[in-house]
């Protein structure tokens, strides 16, 4: 089972977790697994780039491995609703595989417990 959060703190950092393995297919056929993996690449990629363009209060941490991965940053006030937005995002392609394969995926989005 594939266990992802997206979550806002009142500190202002924004993070994406992304835990386990939905098992759907033997390793390296999952499509499942490689979703959810494109999407924390994507998330991990997009902070990056907001690093390096200065968008961000302070070094990103970036966690990617088989199996557990963690994007957390912490964005400048001026640009907090652009980065934001991009965790919206990957947050809408989690949904889309909690909705489409809820036996190998839950999600848990911003505002809930």
């Amino acid at each position: 089972m594939i266990k992802a959060r997206v979550n806002e703190t009142k500190t202002g950092s924004i993070s994406l977790s992304i835990k386990g393995h939905a098992g759907a297919a033997e390793v390296g056929q999952d499509i499942v697994c490689a979703s959810a993996s494109i999407l924390a690449y994507t998330a991990a990629q997009l902070v990056k780039d907001y690093a390096s363009s200065g968008k961000l209060k302070h070094e990103p941490i970036i966690f990617l491995k088989k199996g557990s991965s963690t994007v957390t940053c912490t964005p400048k006030e001026e640009y907090y609703d652009e980065v934001k937005h991009t965790f919206f995002v990957v947050q809408t392609g989690l949904n889309l595989l909690a909705h489409n394969y809820p036996q190998y995926v839950t999600l848990t989005m911003f505002g809930q417990a």
